[in-house]
């Protein structure tokens, strides 16, 4: 047996003998040694080469594929049509910037998401060096999110036109604050296209102007309104009832009744006697008299008149008595951009869209709420003019008395404090609501008097943190307004 295997044996040979010595003599050569653990090492670094080159060119398409999806984004996020036609806007604009010769375009996307819209984007790349370890291409994947264009404006500014503004010319910063608010947002013109501003004055009321008579019982025994005459009814409005207070609704749910404030010992006047009127408005006093004390100007609803709302500025002053009560202000401010009654403005159509400025996709709408201080429920506490004192818990307001039967349906005190509590809450409800309705919120405090609390509360009422503006004095009130101004200018193309 061993024989026959030593006769299989192969014969060594002169060339294999060679070949046996030449690596038996490697093994013995460090210098070969090294060959041999160079040889190995050659692979994984031509890998991490090819890997480096393949990764440059993946960063290299993820550039390109960004910049033409973020030039996809711009384009469409001032389009308001269809998701089909926005999709196909999106992938054309892709196709035309995105162009290298070894990537190819797999995807286009986008989204919508209030007034944001993103825009996805995916390509192929083919590799060079990874194809040697079976990766023959990989995905590329890019978003980019804009806020969209809008095509129009709709924003109401609702402002303090308390007696405590006649405090160190408090009046004339707001007037020339807004003034600077307003000129921002017109941007020059006179009656620009896709701009709609309402102002709205409120103390303790608010006069809805002209629409006054048309959501007030019509039973009432004060007359029709007439604001030339300080003996009748100027317009402004006393609260519904309840949860109506301050509910968006129309007079189809409840009406309002006229505000009139009574003939009584805080406000000692004789309809007979005219010279015993003392309306209000013109200079700082509690003692002003009359049935409509303590009511402003009337609102501005939403126009795109230049020359309407300036004259709205001009005419703002400070009233006396009553006190401050934001929640009024801010459920009027809602009245003014929503669609129902007792202002329709936004009902108007959008001829871009078919659908009313309200519900139309390229329009945003906004509320500016300032005050220069908390609300409160004010109670003459002495001798002003020929008024005296009043027993009551309060002075006549929007609500009434507090502890009379209209005020008892909302705040059930009498507790001065403990109903600018509930005002408070009230306030910051409607601040929800507004921007439940994807209405933009911006607050302002102005002077010393707002408390931390107040303050606080603004801040929270405010869409974000940014959007509210703490103005102690006159100059940073008019950069505050300007800086609203600014950014409310973005929010609709002007040209």
């Amino acid at each position: 047996m061993n024989k026959d295997m030593n006769r299989n044996r192969p014969v060594p040979t002169r060339r294999n003998k060679r070949l046996l010595e030449r690596l038996r003599d490697l093994l013995d050569d460090g210098r070969g040694a090294m060959a041999v653990n160079f040889a190995i090492l050659l692979i994984p670094l031509l890998g991490a080469v090819g890997f480096s080159i393949d990764g440059s060119r993946f960063l290299l398409t993820q550039y390109h594929l960004q910049s033409a999806v973020d030039a996809a984004a711009l384009a469409v996020a001032t389009v308001y049509e269809d998701q089909d036609t926005i999709d196909a806007l999106a992938e054309k604009f892709v196709e035309q910037n995105f162009t290298l010769d070894d990537a190819a375009l797999t995807s286009v996307s986008t989204s919508t998401s209030g007034d944001e819209i993103t825009v996805n984007g995916q390509a192929s790349m083919e590799t060079l060096f990874m194809s040697i370890f079976a990766v023959t291409e990989v995905e590329v994947a890019v978003t980019t999110t804009v806020k969209r264009a809008g095509g129009g404006l709709l924003v109401s500014l609702v402002l303090d036109n308390t007696g405590s503004m006649w405090s160190g010319s408090k009046i004339e910063a707001l007037r020339s604050a807004s003034d600077i608010l307003v000129d921002a947002v017109f941007d020059g013109e006179s009656d620009p296209e896709d701009l709609r501003v309402a102002i709205v004055p409120y103390a303790s009321v608010v006069n809805p102007g002209e629409e006054a008579e048309s959501i007030v019982d019509p039973s009432h025994p004060y007359g029709e309104r007439d604001p030339d005459d300080k003996t009748k009814w100027k317009g402004c409005v006393l609260e519904r009832s309840g949860a109506n207070s301050i509910a968006d609704t129309g007079p189809d749910v409840e009406k309002w009744q006229p505000f009139w404030y009574p003939d009584d010992d805080d406000n000692d006047y004789d309809l007979d006697d005219p010279d015993s009127i003392i309306p209000g408005g013109e200079r700082d006093s509690n003692g002003i008299t009359g049935p409509n004390i303590g009511c402003p100007t009337p609102i501005t609803p939403l126009t795109n008149s230049y020359a309407t709302v300036s004259a709205a500025v001009d005419a703002l002053t400070a009233w006396n008595r009553g006190g401050t009560l934001g929640d009024i202000g801010m459920a009027w401010g809602i009245r003014t951009l929503s669609p129902g009654e007792p202002f329709d403005e936004s009902t108007e159509i959008d001829p871009k869209t078919g659908a009313t400025l309200w519900d139309s996709p390229r329009w945003r709408k906004a509320i500016m709420i300032m005050t220069d201080g908390d609300n409160l429920f004010y109670d003459l506490p002495g001798d002003a003019g020929p008024n005296k004192a009043h027993p009551g818990a309060s002075d006549y307001t929007g609500y009434g008395r507090l502890g009379e039967a209209q005020a008892n349906e909302i705040f059930h005190t009498t507790n001065k404090n403990t109903a600018k509590g509930i005002v408070d809450q009230r306030l910051k409800t409607l601040c929800t609501t507004a921007k439940n309705q994807d209405i933009i919120v911006y607050t302002v405090t102005f002077g010393s008097s707002p408390s931390s609390s107040t303050k606080t509360l603004f801040q929270d009422c405010a869409t974000d943190p940014g959007k509210y503006y703490h103005a102690p004095g006159r100059a940073t009130l008019e950069s505050a307004f300007g800086a609203i101004g600014a950014e409310l200018s973005k929010l609709r193309i002007v040209k």
